[in-house]
């Protein structure tokens, strides 16, 4: 039997697998974007808070100047990610379970592609954590900040649908 054969079709699916988790937050975003298209304030809103997001989480970073673990790997020679000083909280993380609870509180049902999501969602963790791009504890806040910001911007889009449109 020809080990390197098996060798390389199990290296095919483990970068498969360590992709979902280094693109994950575009793959949630792209998901989300799918699952609240004909929800069209809730899906504008989410692309702008979406952004304001990313942006929070760029500030977080320069407040709590949290450093990365000590030599993290490179998943793509071009990784940029781990050449930034600070890790807390992750931005992946943040940006996917953002996306993640946010479809949830507008599909209100926990579909099939809402465990889809919260699948890519806990590859994320594991890849940022097994490429030691961030520690276990930046992981958990960045996601738990996704979460409280998909819940504001949810409660925000809500009221203002009901005061405004209704």
């Amino acid at each position: 039997m020809n080990t390197e054969f098996i060798t390389g079709i199990f290296s095919n699916y483990i970068d498969f697998f360590y992709s979902i988790g280094y693109f994950g937050d575009y793959i949630t975003f792209f998901i989300t974007c799918f699952l609240i298209f004909n929800k069209t304030f809730y899906f504008i809103f989410y692309i702008l808070f979406f952004f304001i997001n990313r942006l929070t989480n760029q500030l977080l970073k320069k407040y709590f100047k949290e450093k990365r673990p000590n030599n993290p790997k490179k998943f793509l020679d071009s990784d940029i990610f781990s050449k930034q000083k600070y890790g807390m909280p992750s931005g992946h993380s943040q940006l996917t379970f953002f996306s993640i609870y946010y479809a949830y509180l507008v599909t209100n049902q926990f579909i099939p592609w809402i465990l889809l999501l919260l699948l890519i969602g806990f590859i994320v963790i594991y890849e940022r954590f097994k490429f030691k791009n961030h520690t276990f504890v930046q992981l958990i806040i960045g996601a738990f900040i996704g979460i409280i910001l998909a819940k504001f911007s949810y409660n925000i889009i809500t009221y203002l649908l009901n005061k405004f449109v209704s």
